[in-house]
This record gives C-alpha cells, sequence and structure tokens, in this order.
C-alpha cells in the first residue's frame, strides 16, 4: 500500500494521495486533501479573506492537515507578513484540531519561534525536506515530521542522509509537484534504509494514521 503525503494533483498511483489545494479553488476536491496560505501567495491587502476561506475549507472532513504553510526567506512576500500569517494558520490548525503541513526555506529558527509563539499543539510536518543532518536533528528534538520526495533521488543529497537518522516513525514520502510516482520514492527510501518495501509501507501507514487520524482502509 502506497502513501503518498503531498502532491500537488491527484495521480492515482497511491492508496492514499493527500493532494495540496488552495482555499479560494473553485475546482472540485479530492478524496482528500490539505489547504493552506503558502507564503508565496500571501498579500495583506486579501490576508483576512484568505484565512476566512481556509477556515472554511478546514471544517470539510476529507481535509486532513493545514498546508501547506510556512515562511521562506527566499520568497519575494514580506517575511513579516509571512509569519504574521503563519501564526494565525498555526492558531488556527490547534482551533480545528489539523495537523500542519510545512513549507520552510532558510527559516527553521523563525519557524520554531512562531511555532511556540502560537503555542502549538498540533504535529508538524516539514515537507520536501532537503537540508543537512544538523537541522534534522534540531527538528527531531522538536519533535517533528519530515516528509521526503525526489530528492532522495539524488546521489549524496541531504535527504538521502537525513532520512537514515530521523526515525521510521518520524518520515513520510510524497511526490510533491514533481512528475513521477512515489513507488520510485518508496523504493529508493527502502534500499537507502536496507529494509523491505513491505515494512516501509506498514511503517509509513501506522505513522500516517497516527498523525493524520485517518484510518486506511484495506
Amino acid at each position: 500500500m502506497f502513501i503518498n503525503t503531498h502532491t500537488h494533483r491527484q495521480i492515482y498511483d497511491a492508496k492514499i494521495e493527500l493532494v495540496n489545494v488552495y482555499p479560494a479553488s473553485s475546482d472540485e476536491r479530492p478524496r482528500l486533501f490539505s489547504c493552506g496560505l503558502h507564503p508565496w501567495y500571501i498579500e495583506r491587502e486579501t490576508l483576512y479573506d484568505q484565512l476566512e476561506n481556509l477556515k472554511f475549507a478546514l471544517t470539510d472532513k476529507r481535509c486532513l492537515a493545514l498546508g501547506e504553510c510556512g515562511l521562506d526567506k527566499v520568497a519575494k512576500t514580506d517575511f513579516s507578513l509571512q509569519q504574521d500569517a503563519f501564526v494565525e494558520q498555526v492558531r488556527l490548525a490547534n482551533q480545528m484540531g489539523k495537523p500542519l503541513v510545512i513549507h520552510c526555506v532558510r527559516a527553521f529558527n523563525e519557524l520554531i519561534n512562531c511555532l511556540n509563539d502560537a503555542d502549538n499543539q498540533m504535529p508538524v510536518v516539514i515537507h520536501g525536506f532537503n537540508n543537512n543532518e544538523n537541522i534534522a536533528r534540531v527538528m527531531v528534538n522538536q519533535g517533528f515530521y519530515f516528509s521526503f520526495g525526489k530528492a532522495l533521488l539524488g546521489y549524496d543529497s541531504n535527504a538521502a542522509k537525513a532520512i537514515k537518522s530521523v526515525g521510521r516513525k518520524n518520515f513520510f514520502l510524497e511526490t510533491d509537484d514533481a512528475d513521477i510516482s512515489i513507488k520510485y520514492i518508496y523504493k529508493k527510501a527502502s534500499e537507502l534504509l536496507g529494509i523491505g518495501e513491505d515494512i516501509l509501507q506498514f511503517q509509513l501507514q501506522n505513522n500516517f494514521e497516527h498523525v493524520f487520524g485517518y484510518k486506511v482502509q484495506p
């Protein structure tokens, strides 16, 4: 059984695909989805309306997580605005009982500060993780989870190193926006960890059910 924890489109090559959608999207919602305000697309003038649309989307039982949301120091969006929007989303996630799927670029210290400022109590999943082992260690100590994607396929990538050290109960696999099957990501992850794919699939099913509160049917 394959689970794709973060994708931007329905690929239909996994039992579970958690599709990222935008709060105000008029498209029909996927069977399961996550929804959040990406730091690239936040505008101060429309932030209130964006948050209201997000709150409404989170009431849908098919919405399993708030995200992707987070902080990005490379983005053109004003960083203080990103922080304000992120703190509001963390509070909303706690209010609605949804785990957070996080986009974070060069802002892990600020990310932790914002989560603490908002008194976050919900699980945090850092999606597309491809940072060094020192950052991974800090995130593990914070109790965060990781979602690894196509970076695992890169020779000697940070992701390929980090997945060996974060612990099997603490990660997921994803395709994000890559044109690739989640099955290749699973195959590479099992090779890196030196375990059978059946064991990996069982572990990630348990992880998904624990963090997202969704019982995966056989």
